[in-house]
C-alpha cells in the first residue's frame, strides 16, 4: 500500500480543531494534501505521483509493507491502466485542437 504522508501533528490538529484534510491530484501528477480549519493556518504537503511510487518501492518500505510479487504486479497493472487513461486524454485534446 502506498500513501500520502500527513504529519501526525496535522491529524491531531484536525481532530482537536475540526480541521478539514483534503487530498487532490493536479493535471501534472502532483498530489497535494492540505489541512484547513477554524483558527489554524493551513498546512500543505506536495509530492508528484512518480515520487510517491518510487518512495513506496524502496526495499525497506517493501519489506515493511510485506509486499509480494502479486502486489507489485497489481500495482504495475494499475499504473499501466493510468498511463493508458492519460494517453487517451492527450489524444482527445489533440483531436479537439485540430
Amino acid at each position: 500500500m502506498s500513501s500520502v504522508e500527513i504529519p501526525s501533528e496535522l491529524i491531531e490538529r484536525a481532530v482537536l480543531d475540526r480541521v478539514s484534510v483534503e487530498i487532490a491530484l493536479s493535471g501534472d501528477g502532483q498530489i497535494a494534501s492540505t489541512a484547513t480549519g477554524s483558527g489554524s493556518a493551513s498546512a500543505k504537503k506536495m509530492i508528484h505521483v512518480d515520487e510517491l511510487v518510487e518512495a513506496f518501492l524502496t526495499s525497506s518500505n517493501l519489506h515493511l509493507e510485506e509486499a509480494t510479487v502479486f502486489d507489485l504486479r497489481k500495482l504495475l497493472e494499475r499504473l499501466e491502466k493510468s498511463v493508458r487513461a492519460v494517453q487517451r486524454s492527450i489524444a482527445q485534446f489533440e483531436e479537439a485542437s485540430t
